[in-house]
């Protein structure tokens, strides 16, 4: 009986054992089952291409809603085909192309009439040779003028090429210096020997020209995707300025130059730009680049420029900082903000089915062949696939917050437990000194 009884207890430790082992090895399986590849990614869009769209490389288009769950170097894309299989692409960020090729000329007849105008003339040595830009040198500053120019080939005949040409100065020398300035003039691609180029003076004092240089520019442009901000203007009276700041709705959105509407005319103002991501903390805003804007209209001089670049943000507020001197401060009443398109290229079949996934703040930038490869793919050529509307990735997993230490959630656990270890050593060490104390003593002899 007492046997059976062992042998039920015994059957009843390895059943428990063997329990214990399926357990820990389920444990450690469900530990260690790998989770999709998307699955750290909390945002997708469903790719949509032409049914016509053949096997080949496709370049697509990142709307702007993408880019407020996106990393600023969009590291944390990924395009996935049939629900998993990952796409190698390439981050394709169009820009201008341009081709500057100098052509030699030499200045003549430079002279000035009474205050009325400042003439030269500039020859290309012989006809034929193409070119449709001047940039004009001077020491001069703080000036504003209208250009004309004309093209000949014997200098008895002369074709106007720019009838309202402009160039400007704007220049403050103090502890915080501005200097904004544009002294290109641009024309019609022209093959004329001689240019006959007129600076009106209006007036004023002439300006010490001290050169000029004719080149022939070739500008293919990038394309640009433009936003409209929402406004929020208000007047400083102690730095006497207007404060007119932007707000994209949404971080990650690159931009790079913008267009203010400004009411009225014949003002001339000068720009400090700041971009941030905390509009509400003064020191977080960041000086990009100092502008020039102006509206003249007078008989002698009409021309307008309320435009303004800087190097590029992906900051959601942008605030421009009007000087208004003692003039009455203007009053901006709309703007534009633009930014260059940022598309993705990979490789696309049209039997499959392509998700992008985004939003992961932890992602390492992939590293594909493709980027290599698409050297030799030109990419103006591709056929071009859209996006869907951004929703939830259903496959999503959270990532775990670690727990903080058992000190940090209670203060009063490391006391507690502090006083357990002391209270078991006094305990133990009782005993050692009342069994030693129980010994019967040690003989000396």
């Amino acid at each position: 009986m007492k046997e059976s009884y062992r042998s039920k207890k015994l059957y009843r430790v390895e059943m428990f054992a063997v329990l214990l082992v399926l357990w820990s090895l389920a444990s450690s399986v469900a530990a260690t089952t790998p989770l999709p590849p998307h699955a750290t990614l909390e945002f997708r869009a469903r790719v949509v291409a032409n049914p016509s769209t053949p096997v080949g490389y496709v370049k697509m288009d990142l709307p702007q809603e993408a880019f407020a769950h996106l990393k600023s170097d969009l590291s944390d894309l990924r395009v996935s085909a049939d629900g998993g299989l990952m796409v190698p692409y390439v981050v394709a960020i169009e820009r201008e192309a341009s081709a500057f090729v100098s052509v030699p000329a030499r200045m003549t007849n430079l002279s000035s009439q009474n205050g009325e105008m400042t003439s030269f003339i500039l020859d290309m040595g012989r006809s034929g040779l193409l070119h449709n830009r001047i940039t004009i040198e001077t020491s001069s500053e703080n000036f504003r003028r209208k250009v004309i120019i004309d093209g000949s080939d014997d200098q008895m005949s002369w074709r106007t090429l720019n009838p309202a040409g402009q160039i400007f100065d704007y220049t403050v020398r103090d502890i915080k210096p501005v200097s904004v300035e544009d002294m290109n003039v641009s024309y019609p691609d022209a093959t004329f020997r001689y240019l006959r180029v007129t600076i009106s003076d209006a007036g004023e004092s002439p300006l010490k020209v001290i050169g000029a240089r004719v080149a022939r520019m070739a500008v293919s442009g990038a394309r640009e995707v433009s936003y409209s901000p929402l406004i929020s203007t208000r007047q400083d009276t102690e730095t006497k300025s207007t404060v007119v700041v932007l707000d994209l709705g949404a971080e990650g959105i690159p931009h790079r130059r913008g267009q203010v509407r400004i009411d009225g005319n014949n003002f001339h103002r000068s720009v400090a730009i700041y971009d941030s991501d905390a509009p509400g903390d003064d020191a977080s805003w960041r000086l990009l680049s100092n502008a020039y804007v102006f509206s003249i209209d007078t008989p002698k001089f009409s021309g307008s420029n309320t435009e303004f670049s800087y190097p590029e943000s992906n900051k959601r507020y942008l605030k421009l900082v009007i000087s208004n001197g003692d003039d009455a401060p203007v009053s901006v009443n709309a703007a534009t903000l633009y930014g260059v398109v940022r598309s993705i290229i990979f490789l696309y079949d049209p039997s499959k089915e392509y998700m992008l996934y985004l939003g992961d703040p932890a992602a390492i930038r992939p590293q594909y062949d493709l980027s290599e490869i698409l050297q030799y793919v030109e990419s103006s050529d591709l056929d071009r696939v859209q996006l869907a509307a951004l929703e939830n990735n259903p496959y999503f997993v959270a990532p775990k917050i670690p727990k903080p230490p058992i000190t940090d959630r209670s203060p009063y656990a490391l006391p507690v437990v502090l006083g357990l270890v002391v209270a078991v050593l006094a305990f133990l060490l009782f005993r050692v000194v009342g069994h030693a104390a129980s010994l019967p003593p040690v003989n000396q002899s």
